[in-house]
Parts: C-alpha cells; sequence; structure tokens
C-alpha cells in the first residue's frame, strides 16, 4: 500500500499525478472516507475521487461557496482566519480543510465515523496537497541519445607489392689476350718448297750445288 507521506517524492509524476495519487492514497488508508476532491478558491475542480453519484464541477462549486461564505462569517464575528468547515449531516460529515492557501481539500465521510480521526487524516492529507502546489515543477531528464554503432572503416587495400631492386651488374670478365707465338725461324714446312719465304724466317740459306 503506498504511504501518504511517499507520494509527494514520487519521481516521474507530474503535479497533477500526485494529486491524484494523494487524494486516493486518503480514501485507501481510511474506509470510512467515501470521496475526497481538491478544488482552487475559484470552484474549480483539480483533482477527485467522487462516486457516479457525485457531479465533480458542482461539488467544486459548492465547495468554494462554503469556504468563502465560512471566512466572511469567521471575519465577521472576529474569529480570525478561516482554517476549516465542518458539516454535519444525518447520513455522514463533510470536511473543507484549507491547503495552506493554495487550495481546498474536500472529504465525505460516512455516517458513524469518528470525527477526529477523519479530521486528523484530512489535515495532514491537506498539508501535502499544499506541499505539492507549492513544489517547483520537477526538470525533465533528457532522453538518452540513441547508441550509434561506430561507423564502419574499409580495409586499406593491400600494399602492392614492391619488386626488389636488381642485383648490381658485375662487369664481365675480359677474355684473356691470346698470346702471339712467334715462329721458329729455323721451322720450314715440309710442304712448301726450300726458296718460299716464311714471313718472320729470314731469306732463305743459299743453296749450294
Amino acid at each position: 500500500m503506498t504511504d501518504l507521506h511517499s507520494v509527494p517524492l514520487a519521481a516521474g509524476l507530474s503535479r497533477a499525478d500526485r494529486l491524484d495519487r494523494t487524494i486516493h492514497t486518503l480514501l485507501s488508508q481510511n474506509p470510512q472516507l467515501e470521496a475526497a476532491a481538491v478544488v482552487s478558491f475559484d470552484g474549480l475542480p483539480m483533482a477527485s475521487a467522487l462516486p457516479p453519484s457525485m457531479d465533480e464541477d458542482r461539488v467544486a462549486a459548492m465547495s468554494a461557496a462554503l469556504l468563502s461564505l465560512g471566512e466572511r462569517a469567521a471575519q465577521g464575528l472576529g474569529r480570525g482566519e478561516l482554517s476549516q468547515v465542518y458539516i454535519e449531516g444525518d447520513t455522514g460529515t463533510v470536511f473543507l480543510i484549507s491547503a495552506d492557501d493554495e487550495a481546498v481539500l474536500v472529504a465525505v465521510a460516512a455516517s458513524g465515523a469518528k470525527a477526529g480521526m477523519m479530521l486528523y487524516e484530512v489535515r495532514r492529507a491537506a498539508a501535502l496537497v499544499a506541499g505539492i502546489l507549492q513544489a517547483e515543477d520537477e526538470p525533465v531528464a533528457p532522453e538518452p541519445a540513441p547508441v550509434q554503432a561506430p561507423p564502419v572503416v574499409a580495409a586499406p587495400p593491400p600494399l602492392a607489392a614492391v619488386p626488389s631492386p636488381p642485383p648490381p651488374t658485375v662487369p664481365a670478365t675480359r677474355p684473356p689476350t691470346p698470346a702471339v707465338t712467334t715462329p721458329d725461324s729455323t721451322w720450314t714446312p715440309s710442304y712448301l718448297p726450300p726458296t718460299t719465304v716464311v714471313p718472320g724466317s729470314g731469306p732463305p740459306p743459299p743453296s749450294w750445288s
């Protein structure tokens, strides 16, 4: 069951929602209370929990009229500022409690309800109603930004194969120069006539006959 004192601390609720929860909690914790409503001093409903037989606008208008009449009576009789109006009938009682000059809490109790206990509960609820109406609006937390997936980074293209530098050119070894052999001056080919001069062999020897 919701505690009456925890209603003004409920996070994430608007002022109207907290007023509705306050009066519904008041009725649920006190079965002898049959109806409750929060009305402005102008006679306009602000929140209510009424049975189908009670019209919300009519209850608000009558409550404001009764409260205004009671204020004039209290001041005219020298009784100071009005704090509450208590009406007793054959089938029950009606309580009108000022919520710290912010609104009026109206509570209707069944016949036979203990007036002292009902008055205590209604006064406590009226103090909570005043706290709700005087409290600053709770700041609305910004919605968290949607988590975005990290951008897909394209893989870099594979690096082109770098050709290896050609091996250094080693100059070819110059072939050795063939040695020039000087023919022997005394050698004469056998197939040449004796008078043939072989280059480098000198003049033929004289022929002695």
